[in-house]
């Protein structure tokens, strides 16, 4: 529950993105990964909340988290806004379940087995792993790339529309692809997470800056009063979003990954001495 974990005030809210934002997988050494993790221990933890958006399912989150010194999380948001997670494992080592109002409001008009049955209909749409395919996240490789991408999506939206289907389909990466309920993204998940911060504890002072690397990040930067941090090493997708929605609230970092989300909380002075 929401309130097991929302039993404060906090002063700030991070919400980043993992792979290649958070997490730079050419950075052996992890060293700006590292530098964040002293950062936000020094000068946050202690009255910020620390969220991460993920399209990982938990199963792919917690593998990144045996091969890199990820920081925790108070808010864990998996498989790209369909899954939040507000508890932690017990002691017994039992996964954390997903957090059950924002699982009922997502199955509201959601059929996923139609919207199977039209992804299954394009060749081009190559199934990922099975610990990607979620109750309310269908996630498929794209086999083609550039305009003949943008013509796949173009096909599995019409086919979706025909079967009925009220679904969302994000594209990424210039090669993943995700099918999900009309009311889910990582921007979704995040205005519900704040709308129970606001409900419980009430909003922090000092804002929300959530950051990013692709496509299935631009939902995040669109909520209504954040601030965000594209890094530079952003996909062009995000960059073509960003360049169309200038903003005194929207930093284009100069560096990569966590060496970019530093620089923002320095360029909107959050760094509280």
């Amino acid at each position: 529950m929401a309130a097991s974990v929302l039993n404060k005030a906090y002063r700030f809210i991070l919400v980043s993105d993992l792979d290649w934002t958070m997490v730079d997988h050419d950075d052996k050494e992890n060293k700006s990964l590292l530098a964040f993790n002293e950062l936000w221990k020094s000068h946050f933890q202690q009255d910020c909340l620390l969220v991460f958006s993920t399209g990982r399912s938990l199963k792919l989150y917690n593998e990144l988290r045996e091969e890199v010194p990820l920081g925790n999380p108070d808010v864990l948001i998996c498989s790209v806004g369909t899954e939040i997670f507000f508890e932690k494992p017990g002691s017994d080592g039992a996964e954390p379940q997903p957090d059950r109002k924002w699982t009922q409001l997502l199955d509201q008009g959601w059929n996923r087995q139609a919207a199977l049955d039209a992804a299954g209909q394009l060749p081009d749409l190559l199934p990922q792993g099975e610990s990607e395919q979620r109750p309310h996240k269908l996630s498929y490789h794209v086999k083609v790339k550039g305009d003949a991408a943008e013509k796949v999506v173009a096909q599995l939206e019409s086919k979706l529309k025909a079967a009925g289907v009220t679904a969302k389909v994000i594209y990424s990466g210039g090669a993943d692809l995700d099918i999900l309920p009309q009311h889910a993204s990582k921007g979704k998940g995040l205005e519900f997470l704040l709308s129970e911060v606001k409900e419980l504890v009430g909003a922090p002072k000092d804002g929300v800056l959530v950051s990013g690397d692709s496509g299935n990040d631009i939902e995040l930067f669109a909520v209504p009063g954040v601030r965000g941090c594209m890094v530079v090493n952003a996909h062009p997708e995000l960059k073509k979003w960003c360049d169309a929605h200038p903003s005194s609230n929207l930093f284009q970092a100069s560096k990569r990954c966590a060496g970019g989300i530093m620089e923002a909380l320095q360029h909107f002075q959050l760094i509280k001495s």
